[in-house]
């Protein structure tokens, strides 16, 4: 048995694996994260993991899961944020301050919620803040499976 941390990483690093996956069947290109911007020039799809995207609303570094670019869909950035969470702990309480450093980096932004972990109101309440400022949607895996074949 994994301790919960590890368990909790695996499963997200699954999550983050499962959107790459849907990136790359849309013609998403991987590049690294510090050649990112600069891979923007060639004007093709592109996507990167663990993106430094500003601080957050304390000044720290803020990183996002995964961002994409692509010239016409995309072309001023999408973030990703990947939040599984199988079991109940300090999670709903992550949720503000996730909302509002979205709103304080101005890149438009999804978060993927998945997991079961979460309590209702929290999940009810993070889907009521999507269409307000950056947060543009909040899915659950097989939604945005769904939203990459329409939108991505």
């Amino acid at each position: 048995m994994l301790p919960g941390g590890t368990r909790a990483n695996r499963t997200g690093n699954e999550l983050e694996n499962f959107v790459a996956n849907r990136l790359e069947e849309r013609g998403y290109q991987f590049v690294p994260s510090n050649r990112f911007h600069a891979s923007s020039i060639l004007e093709k799809p592109i996507y990167t993991t663990q993106y430094h995207i500003g601080n957050s609303i304390y000044e720290k570094p803020r990183f996002v899961d995964l961002i994409l670019y692509h010239p016409i869909k995309y072309p001023k950035e999408l973030a990703i944020q990947c939040k599984w969470q199988s079991s109940g702990g300090s999670v709903d309480e992550k949720y503000p301050f996730e909302v509002l450093s979205i709103a304080y980096n101005l890149v438009d932004t999804i978060i993927i919620l998945d997991g079961g972990g979460y309590s209702e109101g929290a999940r009810d309440w993070l889907i009521g803040q999507a269409g307000k400022n950056n947060l543009k949607h909040v899915f659950n895996q097989g939604e945005f499976a769904r939203f990459a074949n329409k939108f991505l």
